[in-house]
């Protein structure tokens, strides 16, 4: 019961299907028991990080091998990849703009403070960028061309100004020290944005070639040059500087301008450092830092340059309206001033009482403050719509000063009329006047200021050349690459394993069958060097017990010798039947060997290969497969001429024999028990090579015959419910199922160290006598 309430607990983790869970069981479950298993107390976790990390050891080598191919990876890109460097600018915005001492009450009445998110869209405008696309020719694309893969990284490895010399008489690549500066190209609509080619030519000469490599334009350094371009149109180009060696090429190519523009765009990164601080930094990353540098230094001035005409701008359109005023206040004060003379010849000189003096100065400052208000508004309206707080708030401001004015004029009607009306001529004469000084005043200041403007940006730090690359950061790549290796490794070991559902611990196989492990055989390196030698079809392959007799797989079947020593004594008879779910598990290995093991202790051994269909027992002995077991059931032969002697001492063979159309059928006669009675007389043990049980039901025929059936399972290769199902096909065949034999097993901490007497044995073994 402790065997079946382990196989419940087992599955109770979820390891298994139901399906194989039911399949399990049902082997599991003791002839007569019925009912659902008892459920014992919970199992413990039977260590799943200890496993995990064992798992891990064993496969240190796949994850050291991959934490160095990532670092290699990493040092070849840091070595190819081209370097990336970044720089910027720093601009501030402040509150207002700084003009002439005495005119900054004046100036914010025409300027408004900027927000910082407003001027980052400015920097970012396409009519910005776009100026400085046309001031820095980013439209001009020129590079000289380099090998393929590993010559960009030559010439930037190469120090000095001067033009290398030509690799391997590679004349046309540029090897360091090339320069190449284009300041004008104008080429027809149908090679923009095409790669042209520009040959460095003797005597300070060059050529264009088109696309197709046909000739467009022939130059000298310095001076523009033009021709006609295939009935295109005409290219014309202008290069500055040209170092390079006769027969060097250069790649060039015109690019189109709302290309260039929104790829700025991208390139550029605009951020507002901290919180309304008004502090502005603009960055931008590039392949060539003299562009890098040029271009923000552009944008830098480009910006300062709108900056300080819009707002000269704006004091432009307060000056010409104050200029269409003022002939109406000229007017205003003449016919004031003359009113006012010709009602004194007339009524002759009235002196005003103190209060009428007080309430005519007070209706003058009112009419001055109303006309100031009125120019503010029509300013204010020809920026912000209707209902705006700022227009809100001035016709507040107007309404409470005519309320004041409409009070004012009530008293004055209770003055005498020749006193009320002096008075009013004298505050129109005085108010006219005023109000024209007031915008002759305006409009002088608005002149000197739209002169003087200097805006309300700043620029604090310009664009300073870099002393290293942004990317790549060797040291950091290296570090990040060998990290994504082991992760890599890691993951890769773990996937695996989860995904993986064939079951590898011989003691989860004992809990699952109830039967025992008779030996557990290790990976052998030597035999798989062996089969690597003999992949070859038909071709013959030594026997690992006589090449290497101190391996370990050789080791563990000496184990199954003396277990099955003992099994021998309650066996029907001596046959031994190994049986297995599937082909490639290794079962002719370990009956060759086995065999090999069993003579060598001094026993007659018979191996017979079993396998009609496709035994391949004889070529571990260079022997022919014919005549065989198949021909001693058809009766063709006896078996003691079938059988074959080896060069190995005591240990004879009866190989597959002639294939036949009907070996499931030859193998369920009763020829076959006669023929097995026959040789278990004559030989202390024979062994049985079966085929596959799942495939076909030939090994389920051979192993009823057997006393002995050892069923071979590959360590991580088959499910539970294989397992199950193999048994259930040879119990149902009525075949004695005595025990298992793990092949191919990882001797490795992750089972448990079970498997650790193999480093002794290979040590301490000695041959045989």
């Amino acid at each position: 019961m402790g065997a079946r309430r382990s196989v419940v607990r087992w599955l109770e983790r979820g390891a298994m299907s139901q399906q194989a869970r039911q399949s399990v069981l049902h082997v599991a479950r003791p002839v007569g028991e019925s009912g659902t298993p008892a459920h014992g107390p919970p199992a413990r976790s039977p260590g799943a990080a200890r496993l995990m990390l064992a798992t891990l050891y064993e496969n240190r080598s796949f994850i050291a091998l991959s934490a160095l191919v990532s670092l290699v990876a990493s040092l070849v890109y840091v070595a190819l990849s081209p370097p990336t460097w970044e720089s910027e600018i720093v601009v501030q915005i402040e509150d207002k703009a700084k003009t002439l001492s005495g005119l900054e009450d004046l100036s914010s009445a025409f300027t408004e403070k900027s927000l910082a998110d407003a001027e980052i869209e400015i920097l970012r405008s396409r009519s910005l960028l776009g100026s400085v696309v046309d001031e820095v020719n980013l439209t001009i694309d020129a590079r000289p061309q380099t090998f393929p893969v590993i010559g960009a990284a030559l010439v930037r490895a190469r120090a000095g100004a001067e033009v290398a010399p030509a690799v391997l008489g590679l004349r046309s690549y540029a090897w360091g020290g090339e320069r190449l500066r284009v300041t004008r190209l104008e080429v027809p609509d149908e090679l923009v944005g095409k790669r042209l080619e520009l040959v460095a030519m003797p005597d300070r000469r060059f050529s264009l070639l088109g696309a197709k490599g046909e000739l467009l334009v022939a130059g000298e350094i310095g001076k523009a040059a033009g021709a006609a371009a295939a009935e295109r149109g005409s290219a014309e180009i202008l290069v500055q500087e040209l170092a390079a060696r006769p027969g060097t090429r250069f790649t060039v190519r015109k690019r189109l301008r709302e290309e260039v523009i929104d790829e700025l765009r991208g390139a550029v990164r605009v951020a507002e450092r901290g919180k309304k601080t008004g502090i502005i930094a603009v960055s931008m990353t590039g392949s060539d830092v003299g562009r890098v540098c040029a271009t923000l230094d552009a944008i830098a001035q480009g910006y300062l340059s709108q900056n300080v005409q819009r707002r000269s701008a704006e004091a432009a359109k307060a000056l010409d309206f104050i200029e269409q005023q003022l002939p109406r206040l000229r007017a205003n004060v003449d016919a004031a001033e003359t009113a006012l003379s010709e009602f004194q010849q007339n009524k002759d000189t009235v002196s005003l009482s103190a209060e009428t003096e007080n309430m005519m100065k007070r209706g003058v400052e009112i009419e001055k403050a109303l006309s100031d208000l009125d120019l503010q508004r029509t300013d204010l309206a020809s920026r912000f719509a209707k209902g705006h707080p700022l227009l809100s708030s001035m016709d507040e401001k107007r309404a409470k000063l005519r309320a004041e004015r409409a009070a004012l004029a009530s008293k004055l009607r209770n003055v005498p009329s020749k006193e009320f009306e002096s008075a009013r001529l004298t505050r129109d004469v005085k108010v006219a006047s005023e109000l024209h000084s007031l915008l002759l005043n305006k409009a002088q200041e608005l002149r000197v200021l739209e002169s003087g403007t200097l805006g309300n940006v700043r620029i604090i730090d310009a664009a300073a050349r870099p002393y290293s690359p942004a990317r790549p950061r060797p040291l950091l790549s290296c570090a990040l690459g060998l990290l994504l290796g082991v992760a890599g490794g890691i993951g890769v070991v773990l996937v695996r394993r989860a995904v993986h559902r064939g079951i590898d611990d011989p003691e989860l196989i004992e809990s699952l069958t109830e039967l025992s492990i008779y030996a557990t055989v290790p990976h052998s390196a030597k035999q798989a060097q062996i089969d690597r030698g003999a992949a070859g079809e038909g071709a013959a392959r030594p026997v690992l017990a006589t090449v290497d007799p101190s391996d370990a797989a050789i080791e563990s079947l000496r184990s199954l010798r003396t277990n099955l020593e003992f099994a021998l004594v309650e066996s029907r008879n001596n046959l031994i039947a190994v049986e297995g779910p599937s082909p490639g598990i290794g079962k002719s290995f370990l009956c060759a060997n086995f065999a090999h093991v069993l003579a060598a202790s001094g026993h007659r051994v018979l191996l017979i290969d079993g396998d009609l269909r496709r035994g391949h027992l004889h070529r571990y002995f260079g022997d022919d497969p014919t005549p065989g077991l198949s021909d001693v059931l058809a009766g063709d032969v006896t078996l003691a001429s079938a059988v074959r002697v080896t060069i190995e001492r005591n240990l004879y063979l009866l190989p597959s024999g002639t294939l036949r159309p009907n070996p499931a059928e030859m193998l369920a006669s009763v020829r076959l028990k006669r023929v097995l009675e026959a040789a278990s007389k004559v030989y202390e043990f024979t062994v049985i090579d079966t085929p596959p049980v799942l495939t076909v039901t030939d090994g389920a025929l051979i192993g009823r015959c057997a006393g002995i059936n050892i069923v071979v399972l590959r360590a991580g290769e088959h499910t539970a419910q294989e397992i199950a199902l193999t048994l259930k096909h040879l119990r149902h065949a009525g075949a004695s199922i005595t025990g298992v034999v793990m092949n191919d097993a990882a001797i490795g901490p992750s089972r448990h160290g079970r498997f650790g007497q193999f480093g002794y044995s290979r040590q301490e073994y000695r041959p045989e006598a």
